[in-house]
C-alpha cells in the first residue's frame, strides 16, 4: 500500500482526543478532506502497524512482527481503532463538551472546524477479527457480548437515531461503526444464507471494504 495511500484513508482521531496522565500521551492526529480509502479489517490491521515501520509513513526505524504485530519500540505505538477507542470518540461528541445536535455525515464531534470529522460511511474497528494480532491491538469479544469499559455498544445503541444494530455473530464476521445514520450504530452479522436466493454479505463481512482511523500512542515504557 503506498504512503500516500494510507495518508489519505486515514481518518484519524484529532487532538481533541488526547489523553494526558504522567509521562503518557494518548493522541492522534485527524487527516481531513477527500473520501478515504478502504480496505479490509485485518488489512487495516497490519498497514496501521507498518506506519511505524523502517519504510512507512512516518519514516521511522522499527520493525513490526508480521504475526502479532508487535514491535521493540516503547515510546511509540500506531495502531487501528480498537471498538474502546472508538467507543471514547463518539461518547465525547454526545457529551457537554461535544456537538450539541445528532452528528450527520460530515458533521464533527465538537459541531465545529476543532472536532473530528465523522463520516457515516461504516468503518472498521479492530474488535472480532480473527487473526493472530497481540491483544493489545484488538478488543476480544465473543458472540455474547460482555460489556468492555466505553465501548459504546448496549448502553448507546439507541442514541442519535442509531437502529438495526447487530452484535458479532462468529465465524467470518468483524465489527463495523457508524453504520444506520448514527455515529453509535454498529454491525458484526458477516455473510448469510436465505433459502431460495443464496450467500448474502452484510456490512460486517471481515473481508468487506470499509473505512478505518489509527490512533497514536506515545509514552515512555508503552
Amino acid at each position: 500500500m503506498r504512503k500516500k495511500q494510507i495518508l489519505m484513508g486515514m481518518l484519524m482521531i484529532a487532538m481533541a482526543g488526547i489523553i494526558m496522565q504522567p509521562n503518557k500521551v494518548e493522541a492522534a492526529l485527524q487527516a481531513n478532506g477527500g473520501e478515504p480509502a478502504k480496505y479490509n479489517a485485518t488489512q487495516w490491521m497490519s498497514e496501521v502497524r507498518q506506519m511505524q515501520a523502517t519504510g512507512g509513513t512516518l519514516g521511522l526505524t522499527d520493525e513490526i512482527d508480521a504475526t502479532t504485530l508487535t514491535s521493540q519500540n516503547k515510546n511509540l505505538d500506531i495502531h487501528m481503532q480498537k471498538n474502546t477507542e472508538y467507543g471514547g470518540l463518539v461518547i465525547l461528541s454526545a457529551s457537554a463538551y461535544g456537538n450539541s445536535k445528532k452528528i450527520e455525515d460530515g458533521d464533527t464531534t465538537t459541531g465545529n472546524k476543532t472536532g473530528v470529522v465523522m463520516k457515516l460511511n461504516r468503518e472498521w474497528v479492530a474488535a472480532g477479527v480473527a487473526n493472530s494480532a497481540a491483544g493489545r491491538y484488538r478488543n476480544v469479544y465473543t458472540t455474547s457480548y460482555v460489556e468492555k469499559k466505553g465501548d459504546a455498544i448496549q448502553t448507546v445503541s439507541a442514541w442519535h437515531g442509531a437502529a438495526g444494530n447487530i452484535w458479532l455473530t462468529g465465524g467470518d464476521s468483524s465489527l463495523v461503526r457508524a453504520r444506520s445514520g448514527s455515529v453509535f450504530s454498529y454491525c458484526g452479522r458477516g455473510g448469510y444464507f436465505v433459502a431460495g436466493s443464496g450467500f448474502h454479505s452484510d456490512d460486517g463481512l471481515s473481508s468487506r471494504a470499509w473505512s478505518s482511523r489509527a490512533t497514536i500512542v506515545v509514552n515512555s515504557g508503552v
